[in-house]
């Protein structure tokens, strides 16, 4: 992307129309898209949950978790909330620069609105190990490159689905993660061929 990328970044999203959506037989949720800068080149942050989670265990995702409206006044809070409990990421440390569309769960019926935030680099992690088995960052390039993403067919229960992912340094990122982060590629996208 050329130019300056926290600059770019912000007015990519702010220029999205998002998608949003309201389904009151799911449960909202919030993640946090954490984009820090390293040599010049934006990176983002996951994590792969722990194997022994009700939801999505042993998935890659980013840092989140369903909305608590007793503690947190909005998704945002939520998002950031959830980044500090499982990676040590201080809200304090997070520059929120806008949303992605949300999007749906298959399995466990969550609708989650993914936060996009500029974190520092170098930071150090602190995945909670109850709910996070690590940390992990991958090259916004990398995913943007030629045949990065797949489309693959996995056997779910007998029946042959057809799933998109990108496998990067021997992790697998499919399912809602997936979504997110081709929504942020798709984003970036429009943004350049606009500019």
């Amino acid at each position: 992307m050329p130019g300056d990328f926290t600059t770019a970044l912000p007015r990519a999203l702010a220029h999205h129309r998002r998608t949003t959506l309201a389904r009151p037989d799911k449960t909202v949720a919030a993640v946090l898209v954490p984009v820090f800068l390293a040599g010049g080149e934006p990176h983002l942050v996951y994590i792969r949950r722990a194997h022994d989670l009700p939801h999505h265990r042993g998935q890659i995702a980013f840092p989140g978790g369903r909305h608590q409206p007793e503690h947190d006044g909005t998704l945002e809070a939520t998002a950031l909330r959830e980044a500090s409990e499982e990676i040590g990421l201080a809200p304090a440390d997070v520059r929120l620069v806008g949303a992605l569309d949300d999007t749906e769960t298959v399995g466990s019926r969550f609708v989650i609105t993914p936060f996009v935030g500029l974190v520092p680099y170098p930071y150090i992690w602190r995945p909670c190990p109850r709910e996070v088995d690590t940390v992990f960052t991958v090259p916004l390039g990398a995913l943007a490159a030629p045949g990065a993403e797949r489309q693959e067919t996995w056997n779910f229960g007998g029946t042959q689905v057809p799933v998109a992912t990108f496998p990067v340094e021997g992790h697998v990122i499919w399912g809602v993660t997936q979504r997110i982060t081709r929504n942020l590629l798709d984003v970036l996208a429009v943004d350049e061929g606009e500019n």
